[in-house]
């Protein structure tokens, strides 16, 4: 590697690190992440007679859920899931009487609601976008203006009920598009993202005009680990000046694929279009058993390609490990998730009644594929993994780029002051690809002895305890490398890096702040050619 000396480096090294002392001394302060949970299910589920239970206590599965630290609920919409006869078509019989039901239940507990638009009668996906009944004879035209007007009449009714949502999805899973055939997205003759743009427009006409706020509103998609798919079907959207404001992405990670996709797909399109990200479907299973003779969704093979056990520790992991994905996703864009229905725990409300196979035209048995993915076991207990709800809201990073995903290549991540001593250069440190979540890491190295640090000052901290975590790898001649907080308003403290070619894990626990501030870093004294990497560095606040 060569070096570039002299006073030219002298003057950009100074500069470099003025700028990163700028920014990384300003204040920090965490947004809450949206955990929520899909509950579409609850009313038919109550009716069946299924109960919820906590420690063996039986309590309303709302509450419980909130106790378990979820703040979010979604809800999905059918316009009239019922059949000429009126026999429901089953799944949570989602019209707007149960939705505004559920919405007001959720809301007196304090929790916020997502109403999720599916413009059908039942179930739509990338599979299936079927008309509602009442829509089947209409032109273009007078689909257009009868979703709009359905969305302002929905939102009318619940914002009378005093239950307005905080957060309006438009449209399901909307790969294929939404109200075959005029909204396909593909495969009908062109034109087809210009009707379906026609369609999203008119929908959000309908929101914008009703809101008593300003509404967050979300467009969603299918296949997370999939970039191609949302950069082709965002790129359709943007040239066509729809409105909205963040992405919706499913992610089952035994059908889309690994976290490393799901977080390239999350870093581009938060970038590429400049909108918040929201994990707005996922699930896993805490057992390959079922509930119910239907077959499953998630089994043997699901648990190999999902690379989690089946278990309750498992899907608590996985939630885990979801959530710290979400939150390296570059300029605070990854705004949360949602779990998809973790209250269906047995068969007794099935997936669709024969109504409701009728209206898709499908024949199939009935029961729930889903019951071993529930967050309850199929007792009714609530499973120890519903502490990963808690569990994401202590996980609010206080630092900033702190998987250093912001700049692509630089000698300077944004955020982080630099320091640089005896025989460090500008390019002593740099970010480059590798790291332990999202694309980059921040590396030491140097063909001859330095010593660096890099830093974060933290300001205006409650009182408290706090955690501070790193992922690490180091090598070679390496005098004193470590992890340390200080200014917290007691002595300095530190542990150090383990020279390993395999990310580890570094943690100092219980930092007692009373000043108000932190100074985070990484410090590195090396003989030449002694080399760390660092990645994902987290300041959390203990509950």
């Amino acid at each position: 590697m060569n070096k570039v000396k002299g006073w030219r480096a002298l003057v950009v090294g100074l500069f470099v690190s003025l700028v990163s002392v700028v920014l990384g001394t300003k204040q920090v302060e965490a947004k809450e992440l949206i955990r929520g949970a899909d509950i579409s299910i609850l009313a038919d589920m109550e009716k069946s007679g299924a109960g919820y239970y906590e420690n063996g206590v039986k309590k309303d599965a709302l509450q419980i859920l909130k106790n378990n630290g979820v703040n979010y609920v979604r809800l999905r919409l059918w316009q009239d899931p019922y059949d000429d006869q009126g026999n429901s078509y089953g799944a949570g019989t989602n019209d707007l009487k149960t939705t505004i039901a559920l919405a007001k239940r959720a809301k007196k507990l304090g929790l916020k609601v997502l109403l999720d638009f599916h413009y059908s009668d039942f179930w739509v996906d990338p599979g299936k976008q079927n008309l509602p009944k009442a829509w089947e004879n209409y032109s273009f035209e007078q689909l257009d203006a009868a979703l709009y007007g359905y969305t302002k009449s929905v939102l009318t009714e619940m914002k009378n009920n005093g239950v307005y949502p905080d957060m309006v999805q438009i449209g399901n899973e909307l790969n294929s598009g939404m109200l075959w055939p005029h909204g396909k997205s593909w495969g009908e003759g062109g034109g087809e993202f210009d009707r379906l743009a026609t369609f999203l427009k008119s929908g959000i006409r309908g929101v914008k005009e009703i809101q008593p706020v300003d509404t967050p509103i979300m467009l969603h998609l299918a296949d997370g680990g999939d970039t191609d798919v949302f950069t082709w079907w965002f790129d359709e959207i943007t040239k066509r000046g729809v409105d909205y404001d963040l992405i919706g992405l499913s992610y089952y990670p035994y059908w889309h694929g690994s976290m490393n996709a799901l977080q390239t797909t999350m870093n581009t399109i938060s970038a590429r279009y400049d909108k918040e990200v929201n994990v707005v479907e996922t699930a896993y299973g805490h057992t390959t058993a079922s509930a119910d003779s239907m077959p499953n969704a998630f089994g043997p093979e699901q648990e190999i390609a999902g690379g989690y056990a089946a278990t309750p520790a498992g899907q608590r992991e996985y939630l885990n490990d979801l959530v710290t994905r979400i939150q390296t996703v570059p300029n605070e864009k990854g705004n949360g998730f949602f779990y998809w229905e973790p209250l269906w725990y047995n068969g007794n409300v099935s997936w669709a009644t024969a109504a409701g196979m009728n209206y898709l035209g499908v024949q199939s048995q009935t029961g729930n594929e889903w019951d071993n993915q529930a967050m309850f076991d199929f007792n009714g207990q609530a499973l120890p993994s519903l502490k990963a709800f808690q569990e994401a809201g202590r996980q609010q990073n206080l630092l900033k780029n702190p998987s250093f995903e912001n700049d692509g290549f630089t000698n300077a991540p944004s955020n982080w002051s630099v320091w640089r001593g005896n025989g460090a250069a500008i390019d002593t440190l740099k970010t480059e690809t590798g790291g332990f979540s999202g694309t980059y890491k921040a590396t030491f190295w140097d063909d001859q002895a330095y010593q660096m640090s890099i830093y974060q000052t933290v300001n205006g901290l409650s009182k408290g305890t706090y955690t501070l975590t790193a992922y690490t790898m180091a090598g070679g001649d390496l005098t004193t490398s470590q992890v340390y907080v200080k200014n917290h308003g007691g002595k300095e403290l530190k542990t150090s890096i383990t020279k390993s070619g395999e990310w580890t894990k570094v943690t100092i626990k219980d930092i007692p702040v009373t000043s108000g501030t932190s100074e985070i870093g990484i410090y590195v004294d090396s003989k030449a050619q002694g080399w760390v990497s660092v990645d994902h560095v987290t300041f959390v606040k203990n509950q």
